[in-house]
């Protein structure tokens, strides 16, 4: 079933990635919006989406682009994971209003997204997550629903990135082994992550699953944000066995400093003036 997934999924991946009109709708036009419009008080909303709407085509593009061999890609994905990022962070402060600080009850954007979003950060290294990281740590156990499950496993790596202790329950569903075995037996965990990637193949071969994003097709960012995670916490690796880990998006790594681009520094620019 894995190996038909993936071909289905890297034939939809290349489809998505090189459709002019797909690059019409989530690159030309929302690049011309957001340098029309950015720092415009009264488009903040629009330029929010723009810039999200802009992420998600270079994080797709990107990793098509790894995917099929070229390690370059992952310039284009992180520079797509850093627009989503400030995007979802410029939302946040707009709700909060100039000068509130505390704690959300809620997210002003879906849990999904903010997920896709943190599971990125950590599977890309990505050097300006934090903020976003504290605003899902900070979030309260009913900020979850049943269907929030990835969600609360996101929260739950963030907690034990920041030396937490894991807490796996019932909550977290099919992502509550690796919780459970993370400070045991390394083949369990690797047994545990595999299952998740077996769910994650489903679900995006699925449209509305919880991986209905192009970037999240075919990288396997859980495992991947687990094993960094690992890392950061000098813990052994454990080796997944499962099919999405033996394509580029799974062998290949980005390298060397992020890149920068026009847009996102102005999007910066104004994310530090809230």
């Amino acid at each position: 079933m894995s190996l038909t997934a993936i071909t289905t999924l890297r034939r939809n991946l290349s489809e998505w990635a090189e459709r002019p009109a797909n690059r019409r709708q989530f690159c030309d036009e929302q690049q011309h919006l957001l340098q029309r419009h950015l720092g415009d008080p009264g488009r903040r909303p629009q330029v929010h989406v723009a810039a999200w709407m802009l992420g998600t085509w270079h994080l797709g593009h990107g990793l098509a682009q790894v995917l099929d061999g070229n390690g370059d890609g992952f310039d284009e994905a992180r520079t797509g994971q850093a627009l989503r990022r400030t995007a979802l962070l410029l939302r946040a402060e707009h709700q909060a209003g100039p000068g509130k600080r505390g704690r959300l009850e809620r997210l002003p954007f879906s849990l999904a997204h903010g997920a896709w979003t943190a599971l990125l950060g950590l599977a890309l290294h990505d050097p300006a997550a934090e903020r976003l990281y504290d605003l899902l740590l900070d979030l309260p156990d009913g900020a979850f629903g049943p269907e929030d499950q990835l969600a609360l496993f996101a929260r739950e790596l963030l907690a034990l990135r920041s030396g937490q202790r894991p807490t796996p329950g019932q909550r977290l569903g099919p992502y509550e082994p690796v919780l459970q075995h993370w400070h045991g037996e390394r083949r369990l965990l690797a047994q545990s992550i595999a299952e998740v990637l077996e769910l994650h193949l489903q679900q995006a071969s699925r449209r509305g699953g919880t991986f209905d994003d192009p970037a999240l097709w075919l990288y396997p960012v859980e495992a991947v944000a687990v094993r960094n995670v690992r890392d950061w916490l000098e813990l052994p690796s454990a080796k997944v066995e499962h099919a999405l880990m033996f394509t580029n998006l799974g062998t290949m790594a980005p390298a060397g400093a992020w890149p920068s681009h026009p847009l996102l520094a102005g999007l910066e620019r104004e994310l530090r003036r809230r």
